[in-house]
């Protein structure tokens, strides 16, 4: 007998070996059931929540819709202007935006705060002149035959660099800084217990937060309302498909939250830092072609126009942490490509032209389609 037993107790301990060591050496793939939209629930209810995000990207918009005023001649407050940067006393038109509790300005890259306040300063000021706008001189000056754009003594537009700096140094610095650091998604971060009082936990809600800062709708309706980030990327599809593989990667890296499946969660991560580089890029090059078309026209008004918003995207570029293009060749677009020290009444071709081989450069993928962006 007790030999019998001392083989089953051998016989059973080896099996159970045999059965862990074959767990161990296999790492069957998680089968994730990824949605086809941005819709995720629990017990009936959704577990999606980034209105903090929806009232960023409103108030961006009548900033610059405010800002806008001046291509009419209006004058601008300097309160104003800064109070919607930092929402304090009622500058917006709704109640809601107004007593949100959110803001801009706590959230922009913290170096460059005051880069953008400076801007909004200088656009009060500029909106005042009686001159129109020459080299070294703010002011209004034509854009094509009949309207007009507020420039600075750069020839920098103020919407356009409003409007582009902060989809870079706010929504993309919050996207890459913040929500898809392991700070917020790491696997320290809480995602088993709900957060007190709502629907998800802090993990899911966190990589939300960074989706609504694309601002494309849940559906992923290219003709529905895209915003900023959403309308540049879908702006960009026929070149390089991102649209496509970011609505893949947020929905997949937010399902592999809710089964845990942490390094898919991380693969995701890696492919959002990837595609939203590339956007800005790409858009770049776009409006540099853009500059080059208006200079054999010799529309200096949409030269400017053109150049800030590439200026804005080229900034954008910097806030990634895991960027392929170096921080030489980023200064080297912004303060030689696009004007002598950013300044667009330096701009020529020859400048504009060098600006995109440095971003080709970094981004040999463009290169096939640069001239067609």
């Amino acid at each position: 007998m007790n030999i019998i037993k001392g083989i089953n107790v051998l016989f059973f301990a080896a099996l159970a070996i045999s059965f862990l060591s074959c767990n161990d050496s296999e790492d069957p793939e998680v089968a994730l059931d990824v949605p086809e939209t941005y819709s995720f629930s629990r017990n009936g209810e959704s577990s999606v929540s980034y209105s903090g995000q929806t009232a960023r990207l409103d108030m961006l918009a009548e900033l610059k819709a405010y800002i806008g005023t001046a291509h009419n001649g209006a004058e601008l407050s300097e309160a104003t202007l800064l109070d919607m940067f930092a929402n304090e006393n009622n500058p917006f038109s709704t109640t809601t935006l107004n007593e949100s509790g959110k803001q801009l300005e706590s959230k922009t890259f913290l170096a460059d705060v005051d880069f953008f306040k400076n801007i909004l300063i200088s656009a009060a000021e500029a909106s005042i002149a009686t001159e129109p706008a020459v080299q070294g001189q703010a002011g209004l000056i034509n854009r094509g035959a009949d309207r007009f754009i507020l420039v600075d003594e750069k020839g920098w537009e103020y919407t356009q660099l409003v409007e582009k700096g902060l989809m870079g140094a706010t929504f993309l610095h919050q996207i890459f800084n913040v929500y898809l650091t392991d700070a917020k998604i790491g696997n320290n971060v809480e995602n088993t217990e709900l957060s007190e009082g709502k629907n998800y936990t802090a993990m899911e809600h966190h990589w939300d937060e960074a989706f609504g800062y694309w601002g494309v709708n849940p559906e992923f309706d290219e003709e529905g309302e895209n915003r900023f980030w959403g309308n540049y990327t879908y702006g960009r599809e026929a070149y390089l498909g991102s649209a496509a593989i970011l609505k893949e990667a947020f929905l997949k890296g937010r399902t592999a939250i809710v089964s845990r499946a942490y390094d898919i969660r991380d693969e995701q991560r890696d492919v959002i830092y990837e595609q939203f580089e590339l956007i800005a890029a790409a858009t770049a090059i776009h409006y540099i072609n853009e500059g080059l078309s208006d200079i054999s026209n010799g529309d200096i008004g949409n030269l400017f126009h053109h150049a800030s918003e590439g200026y804005g995207f080229a900034m954008a570029l910097k806030y990634n942490p895991y960027k392929k293009i170096t921080s030489e060749q980023i200064d080297s677009i912004l303060n030689e490509g696009l004007g002598t020290d950013g300044d667009f009444w330096t701009i020529t071709a020859e400048s504009l032209n060098s600006a995109k081989i440095t971003l080709v450069t970094a981004y040999p993928e463009l290169a096939e389609f640069a001239d067609d962006l």
